[in-house]
């Protein structure tokens, strides 16, 4: 989703099929398996190309949540700043160059700092709020956020990972996207990285956030549905990865990724099924 100005979004791509909706968004097929990194990528691209300021990188079944800001303009306005009028953070830098944080993995040897710096944000990354399947074997008719309103705890292994909002300027369109939940990004005239912060404004590298912070925002992922509709996202296989006979035979016996039984959620949370009737009352008459 390429973000310009409250109010306005779009779903952008080049490939054979592209379906303008309405000046708002458009509509991209991309057939074929592992297309999720190109068509992040065009999306970015063509999005860029067109004025649009940033994106915020999502799968249909992941929808945002904020709890401190009123939209996700002024979430972005907030944490990476608008136009020219970037947001800087301290880093702490090593000798070799490395930034505290920035790494996804643990170094080997403990972190010696060299040097302060101030860099670019040109990234937010917000972790995932798994919710359950509520036991339910089959597909029904409803909408997503209507059918599941019961969330897993923090602690589930999902959890972790993080969706990342982005100032596209900064955004590195030289390379591959090959990763959902990471995206590369560019230095500045001065040759320093921008770097990507969590909501507690500290750098953050990689696709893991294991603290889990709930406090801005939350990318709520509506991950498994029913037992039938997760069999067959298994069958189907990841954006990026293709199909993964592990997680197939899993499926089949009602395993998630882990090896666990699907999650039903217990905890009751229906905050993007408030906030979708909010924005469009049309939805309301599926609470009557």
């Amino acid at each position: 989703m390429s973000i310009e100005r409250e109010g306005e979004s779009g779903q952008n791509g080049t490939n054979n099929t592209n379906i303008r909706e309405s000046s708002r968004i458009s509509i991209t097929h991309y057939p074929g398996s592992k297309q999720q990194g190109p068509a992040y990528k065009d999306c970015a691209r063509r999005a860029l190309s067109e004025g649009y300021e940033y994106a915020f990188f999502t799968d249909v079944d992941e929808f945002l949540v904020l709890y401190q800001h009123n939209s996700i303009m002024e979430l972005a306005v907030d944490y990476m700043g608008k136009g020219d009028e970037d947001v800087h953070v301290d880093v702490e830098v090593d000798k070799d160059g490395k930034i505290r944080g920035a790494s996804s993995d643990p170094p080997p040897t403990p972190f010696q700092t060299e040097r302060n710096e101030t860099r670019i944000v040109g990234s937010l990354g917000m972790n995932f709020r798994t919710l359950g399947n509520n036991c339910d074997i089959d597909y029904k008719d409803l909408p997503v956020s209507k059918r599941f309103q019961y969330r897993v705890e923090s602690s589930y292994p999902m959890n972790v990972f993080i969706k990342s909002l982005v100032k596209l300027k900064w955004l590195d369109l030289d390379v591959d996207f090959t990763d959902p939940h990471f995206y590369k990004l560019r230095k500045d005239d001065n040759g320093k990285q921008a770097v990507k912060i969590d909501t507690n404004r500290q750098v953050r590298g990689g696709s893991l956030q294991p603290m889990r912070l709930y406090d801005v925002a939350a990318v709520h992922h509506f991950l498994h549905k029913s037992l039938s509709e997760y069999r067959k996202k298994r069958d189907r296989g990841g954006g990026t990865t293709g199909p993964s006979m592990m997680l197939i035979e899993n499926a089949k016996k009602g395993l998630d990724n882990h090896g666990k039984p699907l999650p039903g959620g217990n905890i009751y949370d229906d905050e993007v099924w408030k906030r979708l009737v909010e924005k469009v009352p049309s939805y309301k008459h599926y609470d009557a």
